[in-house]
């Protein structure tokens, strides 16, 4: 763990990475997300690796939620032929 300070460069406020880093990915002119996380830790991420943050996020909600799913998948599916989409507009419109 290396200590480091914030410092004012422009308009900013910069962190320097320790070079020890660069292993992981994080060089100069990599983009990463900066998050805020609600502890008030931030979270920096490079952009490459966004998209299984994504898919994470996605395989969490749908455990924690698979009940709700499955409801709004029966639902969905007792709706799906073209008669019954074309009855339920009837109504609705």
């Amino acid at each position: 763990m290396d200590i480091v300070k914030i410092r004012r460069v422009g308009n900013s406020n910069v962190i320097s990475l320790p070079k020890s880093l660069e292993g992981l990915g994080y060089v100069s002119g990599t983009s990463v997300v900066v998050e805020e996380l609600d502890s008030g830790e931030l979270r920096v991420v490079p952009v490459s690796k966004v998209r299984e943050l994504i898919r994470e996020v996605g395989r969490r909600v749908v455990a924690e939620n698979r009940e709700a799913l499955q409801i709004l998948e029966r639902h969905d599916s007792q709706g799906s032929s073209p008669a019954g989409r074309s009855r339920a507009r009837r109504r609705i419109g």
